[in-house]
Parts: C-alpha cells; structure tokens; sequence
C-alpha cells in the first residue's frame, strides 16, 4: 500500500496542469496561479453558477394597499437566487505568458415571502449579457536556486459591459418594502450590468512544493491586486408615503449617475494534486476602499475531476465568511424620502457594490479542456525513476542534476536537503547520468517497464586537488603557524609546519588563497585547480609596520638641484603606498635629506620641498593626507662621509618613519 501511495505521489509531483480558474487563466476557483499555461498551449472552459442568500425580517411592518390599515408581521423571508453561464478561453502566446477572454450571462430571480395578501408568492427576474473580460497572464522563475518551484506573476484585466442599463424592479403592486416601477437596489445583485468598464491588475506568488520536495505534490498561491470599476445609473427616484388609499407617491427626481470604485483583491489557495483528482481550498475578500460595510469574502472548497485526454470537471462550493449589509445599497432613496435634495455623492455612497454583495452560499460546475492535461499514448508508456544523491565520504544530500544523454526527456534536480529525486521516464533501456559542481560525474543504465518504478542511488565522489606550498619571510626564512585560506563561501583552512609548508585537499575549480602570519602583510591570489592534480603555491611575506621603524631609500631621484621627481621613482613610492594600504591606520614622517653640495641654507629647504613633493605624491594615489607629515634635515643627518660622489649618493636619500600603527 505504501508503495502505491508513494507511485500516486510520484506521478502528481510530475504532472503539471493548467485548468483555468474563471477568469481563463490557470490556477484554482477565484485564484489565480503564477505559473503560466506554456507556447502553444490552451483550454476552454464553459461554467454555470449559483448562489442564493436569505434576508428574514422580524416584526415586518406592511402598509396594505387593498385595506386602509398596517399589518405587523412576526416573522418573513425573502430570498435571492442568482446565477451566471461563462465562457473562457486561454491561449499559451509564449513560454511565460498567457492570453485570455471571459463571457458571461447573468441571472437574478428574487422571491418574496408570503403572508396573507399574498398568497401565491412573488417572482422578479432580470437576466441578461454581463460582458466580457480579456486578461494578460504571466509568470517566471527568476531564482536558479528555486528554479520550478518559486513563480512570480501578474495578470491585467480589461472588462467591457453593454451600455444600457438593466435594473431589477418590482413590475407588480407593492409589497410594504418596494413599489411598483422602484428599483430594487438593496438585493445583493440588483442589475445584470449597468454599463461598466473595469480594470483589475493582481500580484501572484505560486510555490510548487511538488519541485521541491517530490512527495509533496501541493502548490501555494497567494494573489495580491487593485481594480477599478465605473457604473452609470440612470433611473427616476421618488417618495412614496403610506395613506388612507393605500400609498401616496408625491414627487419624483431624474438620476443619472456615475460611480467609479477602486477595490482590494486578496486571494489565498492551496491545491494538492493526485493524477486524476486535484483538492484546492482557497480564501478570497475583495474591499470597496472609499465605502463601509463592503467587504464580499469567502471560503471556497473544490474538486477537480481530469483526466488523460485532457477534459476536466471542476466543483468549487462558496461559503461566505461575512455578513450582507444592505445599508449603503439603496441609492439614496431612503434619503430621498425625507429631503428635498440628495447630491451625486450621497447617491453614489450607497450604490450598490460593482462586485456585488456577498451571498450566504453558492456552488460552481466548469466544464472544460485543457491541452496540458493532455497524456498521449507514448507518455502511457511511462515509469518511474527516483532515488537519491548523496556524498560518497560524508553521505549527506547532494544537489545534482539528473541528465538521461541522448534521451528525448528533461532533465530533473535533487532535492539539497534530502538527495532525493523522482522523474517520469518513457520503458526501455535509459541512461543517467548524475552532474553535481565539485563531483566526479556518476552513469548507470537501467531497464524500465511501463507502470514500473525504479529505484536508483547515486553515491558521488568528491572531485578533489591537492594544494601545497611554502610560506617565508622577506630573507627567504620559514614561516611556521600561517594560515592559509582556500576557496569560498566554505573554505578550506590550513596551517603551516615547522618548515613553513602547507598542504590541502580542495574541490577542483578556480579559487582564491590567502595567506595570514603575525607579524607580516597579508598575501593572496587565485589558483585554478584541476580534478587530481597537484599544484604548488609560494609565498613570500613582507614585514608588517612598526611603530618607530624606518624605511631608507635613497633611489628615489630628483632632478638636479630641483624638487621635480622624476619618472623612475614612482614604482618605489608606490609601493610605500600599497604599504599604506595594507596598513590602513598607519601614520608615516616623510624626512627629506641632501648631501653637502651648496649652502646650509639651500639644502635645508630643498630637502623639505622634496619631502613635500613626495607627500604630494601619495596623496595622489588615494593616501590620506592626515596620515602624512613632512620634515627637511638638509645635509644635517649624513649616513656616510660626503668625501666621494658613491657616499654624496647615498646621504640624498628620502626616509619614512612609521609614527604609529
């Protein structure tokens, strides 16, 4: 038994569909799925609603129009049925985006309670074309990590209704709550249409856990989305009193009204998938911003039926999750009764909601075609291949690729946390071959029957290269205790000996090294590393600065007499100044220095500008200048007798004195 159920857990995690929701595009019931049909691809759907809702009044106050008398009624009920036919039709234009269009024809029939004047009952209907919806669809799965399993989308929505008005209104003679003629707004879908145009865009997220984790065939939605709508009323309003006759209708208004209505769309589904019955719940509100009391919210369950020829039959059960205000429904005629005057913007408060209100239940049957549902003959000559990919050395899970050379059948991952992988393969002789960065590449062939399924495990071997080498000092001397590192984001690190050498095993790739000791600069530089091979890295470390230590040079040359560097010695000053940087708080004096050619006074002040020329120097390489200082000695601190022009050489001669670390 738990073989099968492991098979049907299988098969649903590789079968993807896309029957539509009703808006004609993929996904649940109201819910819309980020993951788009595919080129070429299309379905068609043909649907029929219907929901209904009680209003049950208490001590119900009617004004007989036969009898001049009220009647104070305990108890009455007035019940709504609704319904709508539509019509969907979804095209694939590319890999990630879809093109839709919806029809639909709507119904309203209203039955008002009995009690004794009316003893047969009451019918109103109005039925007639909603309009038209076409809708934009796309989805994409920008992350290589979660490839196949975390979809971004959205859709744009354009709806187009007739222009003439159609309001359900009481035909016969009044009832206590309507009269003969008035509109009877305060239902929860008072008009087949009132010639509005809407425009809705929707954010969707779709996780496909099924990608992720095979024995998981379950998808995630969540819908986040703005719409518009625009009504236009055009009616006549009046007051109507009761009196001895009956009722007394005293004045009447013309209404020609515009509303324009943003709304809130949340949308919430999970489905789980089997191979012929897919399980969906989903949570939907829509909230008219600028009104109160104007939330239509409701939990839905469904079932879709499907099967391999690509038709599918989808039930889906609405059950409201809050209550029917009609307050605001009326359209200003309960204002209308007792003023003289209501504006446009009264009027427009208490229109009814352009998504209309909410109904107590409803159900859902579409009838449809899907060519991704599609499973040809070749794919009923399928099986099963899964397993897991694991490390050879450590035995923990390996994200792998599962490739089948030569084989007219995608590729398939593994799952990182877990190693394992399933996938759908065609009966026969099938090679695999498993690719992981950082392995050895790991073949089998198998014999598959159709309806079999095949266990495979892959144990890789890591594809290691030995790294050695030796660090010393500036004097060639051994550096023992260094610490080198290799690779990234998890490198590997290694000491080195008594001798200064150092060994490690890596995986095969282009890393970088870098080398650390006390006392001395860092050093690095990348390494390309072949499966099995061996190659050897040195590294000679410069000495870290002091404070109080002094660096001497006496080839940095000027011209004659003259404070102008000259050319040859800027590749000495900069490396002072990659010094610098490697010691970023380091603060050095630079002191001038001449030998004793001309007067006391002149080599004094040619030494100080040299040094100043110097200092201007690194500052020019990025070297802030609060880290420099300036001194001139002239021919004042001499190294050697000014007795030869070898010893005059070396007393002109620039030095750095490390003042701080």
């Amino acid at each position: 038994m738990k073989k099968i159920t492991t098979v049907i857990l299988l098969l649903a995690a590789t079968i993807s569909f896309a029957a539509p929701s009703i808006h004609g595009i993929p996904g649940l019931h109201r819910v819309n799925s980020a993951i788009p049909m595919g080129f070429n691809e299309m379905s068609f759907g043909l649907g029929l609603s219907y929901w209904t809702a009680k209003t049950e009044y208490a001590n119900f106050i009617y004004h007989s129009h036969i009898l001049p008398e009220t009647l104070l009624l305990s108890d009455l009920t007035n019940v709504e049925h609704t319904g709508r036919g539509r019509f969907t039709l979804t095209y694939g234009v590319w890999d990630y985006i879809d093109l839709a269009a919806n029809a639909s024809y709507f119904t309203t029939f209203f039955e008002r309670g009995l009690y004794v004047e009316r003893t047969t009952g009451h019918w109103e209907q109005l039925y007639g074309f909603e309009g038209m919806n076409l809708v934009l669809h796309g989805g994409y799965d920008p992350v290589p990590s979660l490839k196949d399993v975390l979809w971004f989308g959205g859709d744009i929505q354009f709806g187009f209704t007739p222009a003439d008005t159609a309001f359900l209104r009481v035909e016969d003679e009044p009832d206590g709550e309507w009269h003969t003629g008035q509109l009877m707004s305060t239902l929860r879908r008072p008009f087949t249409t009132t010639g509005n145009n809407s425009f809705a865009m929707d954010f969707l997220i779709t996780g496909d856990f099924s990608r992720w984790i095979p024995n998981a065939p379950a998808k995630a939605h969540i819908n986040i989305g703005f719409a518009n709508y625009k009504q236009n009323y055009h009616f006549t309003d009046f007051r109507v009193m009761p009196s001895m006759e009956g009722w007394t209708y005293s004045d009447s208004t013309l209404v020609d009204l515009e509303v324009s209505d943003n709304v809130f769309n949340l949308g919430l589904g999970l489905e789980v998938a089997t191979p012929n019955i897919d399980i969906y719940f989903e949570y939907t509100k829509q909230n008219v911003t600028s009104r109160d009391n104007s939330s239509v919210s409701y939990f839905t369950p469904g079932i879709r039926f499907k099967n391999t020829s690509g038709t599918f039959l989808d039930c889906a059960f609405d059950l409201s999750t809050n209550q029917f205000d009609p307050t605001y429904y009326d359209l200003g005629h309960e204002l209308y009764q007792s003023d003289t005057l209501v504006t446009a913007e009264e009027r427009a408060e208490r229109a009814p909601l352009p998504i209309g209100g909410v109904f107590d239940w409803g159900v859902t049957l579409t009838l449809g075609y899907s060519s991704d549902l599609e499973v040809s003959a070749e794919q009923s000559n399928m099986g099963i291949l899964s397993g897991t990919v694991t490390d050879s050395l450590t035995g923990e899970a390996v994200f792998a690729t599962v490739t089948f050379p030569g084989m007219p059948v995608g590729n398939v991952t593994s799952d990182g946390v877990t190693g394992a992988y399933a996938h759908i393969v065609p009966e026969g002789e099938i090679p695999v071959t498993v690719v992981a960065p950082g392995y050895r590449n790991a073949s089998a062939m198998i014999e598959l029957e159709a309806g079999d399924t095949v266990t495979l495990d892959f144990a890789l071997l890591p594809n290691l290269s030995t790294v050695t080498g030796s660090v010393r000092d500036g004097e060639g001397m051994p550096i023992a205790g260094a610490s080198i590192t290799i690779g990234s984001p998890t490198p590997v690190i290694v000491t080195t000996d008594g001798s200064g050498v150092f060994t490690a095993d890596v995986e095969a790739g282009t890393w970088p090294i870098a080398v650390q000791a006390e006392g001395y600069l860092t050093d690095s530089r990348s390494v390309t590393l072949m499966a099995n091979e061996t190659v050897n890295v040195s590294f000679d470390l410069r000495d870290a600065l002091r404070a109080g230590s002094v660096m001497s040079f006496d080839n940095i040359y000027f011209a004659s007499g003259s404070a102008t560097l000259k050319p040859e010695s800027f590749p000495i000053l900069d490396s002072v100044a990659i010094l610098m940087r490697d010691n970023p708080t380091a603060r050095i004096q630079i002191s001038g220095h001449t030998d004793s050619d001309g007067s006391d006074a002149f080599n004094q002040t040619l030494s100080e500008n040299r040094a100043q020329s110097v200092y201007q120097y690194l500052v020019s390489t990025g070297i802030a200048g609060s880290r420099l200082t300036t001194i001139g000695y002239g021919e004042s601190v001499p190294v050697a007798p000014n007795d030869s022009p070898a010893n005059k050489a070396k007393n002109r001669r620039i030095e750095f004195t490390v003042l701080s670390i």
